[in-house]
């Protein structure tokens, strides 16, 4: 028998409102230095705008771009840090293109966007902002072709954000252009991004898609794995499969409005992440508690959904938010979320409050965003869009809407975030397996055809992945929930390897040797 040392939170005695510029708690780069690069690409995958889908760039009606693009903020040139955490960042548009969707917002490229993602540089951070694949029809005549239209817009944006992920820790493995710690990748989501942001980690398993609210008149899932892929995103007609042998696995998640599919995905998935939740109460577009995602247009019923006071009461209770309800925050955000939402029960959650808006039954979701109504006019025009129309149509859930407003809100984003982030990047744990916790046996080691792992007592393997030693995955298997399992070396050639286990005591890693 030898221990196994298993994964923690720490709790840090870091005072986060210090006087001194601390790195990715306060700013330490100016705005103008911060480096932008347009459309950098991360991968390929196939067009959904148009039936049937083709790979991105063909002939059938595609666009122009022939692969899978992000924008890229990174520190300035001159920054000597490594391990840089990264933000992949997930914009709003109800999965349609900008104007097309009947908003003024909908890209990459929204002043919102392009403000958050700067200042998350300006502490240190590399951010993504991904132009991610749309496409769905929210005018569909049934409620069941409504939920399988939005799931999969859903679904092709979480496959398209493991896409970046696996991305950029391929990057770190091998070229490391980005300097980046592949431990420590966020997820943020804002408007129907959320939606991706929150669905990404927690619908780990295909059965989830087969609630009866996700079942066609035939009884089987909206989601066909054969044409879009699995959950991992592999495999799949109409999918492609980037960037293998590489983990999905993020650090943290979070939402600017958006909901949860259902909370039952939040059945304790491994491995453990926080969850944080910034939206207003009275959005129309995402419940704040549980309710129906409505077509703004035409008030037709979507599906049914979580909302970000649900998710984080789940969060908390399951612990997945220990590492900030065991700490002290002293900040005015913290403060005034906890005015609202206690944090024994909803640490994690901001709660905003806006009036409600003259037009009846619409309330506003978010005051962050801003546009400017001229450049709204003259690019709409170039699609063959009302300008003005579309600008008055979204005063309707944003009235007082001014660049001066969003700003101060991205202040509140970015002020209460940002100490829970630096929490997760400072808890040495993540990644570390240094604690003894639990006896353990990894049998044969050195391994000739396949190991065995088995744990003591009641404790329980969730999953199990092998790795090289650069901490790239060569094999993975999930749900297991056994006190034991054995896995084949499936042809993989002599030489020290890494076996990760992900059990109800935490995290543990250790060397094995096959022959």
């Amino acid at each position: 028998m030898k221990k196994l040392i298993f994964t923690q939170f720490l709790l840090l005695s870091v005072t986060l409102l210090s006087s001194a510029q601390t790195r990715y708690l306060h700013d330490i780069f100016d705005k103008a230095d911060i480096v932008r690069t347009s459309k950098v690409t991360f991968g390929e995958n196939y067009y959904f705008l148009n039936f049937p889908p083709a790979p991105t760039g063909t002939s059938s009606g595609s666009p122009k771009d022939t692969v899978l693009q992000m924008d890229v903020y990174t520190p300035p040139t001159s920054d000597t840090e490594n391990d840089r955490p990264v933000i992949i960042y997930l914009h709003t548009g109800s999965f349609l293109p900008k104007y097309i969707n009947g908003q003024t917002t909908g890209s990459a490229t929204d002043s919102s966007v392009v403000e958050i993602c700067t200042r998350f540089a300006q502490k240190g951070y590399v951010v993504a902002a991904l132009r991610y694949r749309l496409g769905w029809n929210p005018l569909a005549p049934s409620q069941i072709e409504r939920t399988r239209q939005i799931l999969n817009a859903v679904y092709r944006l979480i496959n398209d954000t493991k896409t970046s992920v696996r991305f950029f820790k391929k990057d770190a493995a091998t070229t490391n252009t980005y300097r980046i710690d592949p431990r420590r990748i966020f997820i943020i989501g804002q408007g129907s991004g959320g939606y991706a942001s929150l669905a990404y980690h927690f619908l780990d398993k295909y059965q989830e898609t087969e609630l009866p609210k996700f079942l066609d008149d035939n009884g089987h899932s909206v989601v066909d794995t054969s044409l879009v892929g699995g959950i991992d995103g592999q495999g799949g007609a109409f999918n492609i499969y980037n960037h293998p042998g590489y983990s999905n696995d993020v650090a943290m998640v979070v939402n600017l409005g958006g909901a949860l599919g259902d909370i039952s995905w939040m059945d304790q998935t491994w491995p453990r992440v926080p969850v944080a939740s910034i939206h207003c109460r009275k959005d129309i577009f995402a419940p704040f508690d549980s309710g129906n995602v409505i077509v703004p247009t035409t008030q037709q019923v979507v599906v049914f959904v979580h909302g970000s006071r649900t998710v984080v009461a789940k969060a908390v209770q399951q612990g997945l938010n220990d590492i900030w309800v065991n700490h002290t925050f002293t900040d005015d955000y913290s403060t005034r979320a906890y005015a609202l939402n206690a944090k024994a029960t909803h640490e994690g959650l901001f709660q905003i409050e806006r009036p409600a808006c003259s037009t009846p039954g619409a309330e506003e979701g978010a005051p962050w965003e801003w546009w400017d109504s001229t450049a709204v006019v003259a690019d709409a025009a170039l699609i063959g869009q009302n300008g003005t129309t579309l600008h008055n149509a979204s005063l309707t859930t944003n009235p007082d809407m001014s660049k001066t407003k969003a700003i101060a809100y991205i202040d509140t984003i970015i002020g209460y975030l940002a100490p829970r982030m630096y929490l997760v990047i400072q808890d040495e744990t993540i990644g570390v397996e240094n604690q003894d916790v639990a006896e353990f046996q990894i049998y044969p080691n050195p391994v000739t055809d396949h190991v065995t792992i088995a744990l003591q007592g009641n404790a329980t393997i969730h999953a199990v992945e092998l790795l090289d030693m650069t901490g790239r995955v060569l094999i993975r298997r999930d749900h297991i929930e056994s006190s034991t399992f054995t896995t084949y070396r499936y042809g993989l050639p002599s030489g020290t390897y890494l076996i990760r286990i992900y059990s109800t005591l935490g995290t543990a890693t250790e060397k094995i040797i096959l022959h």
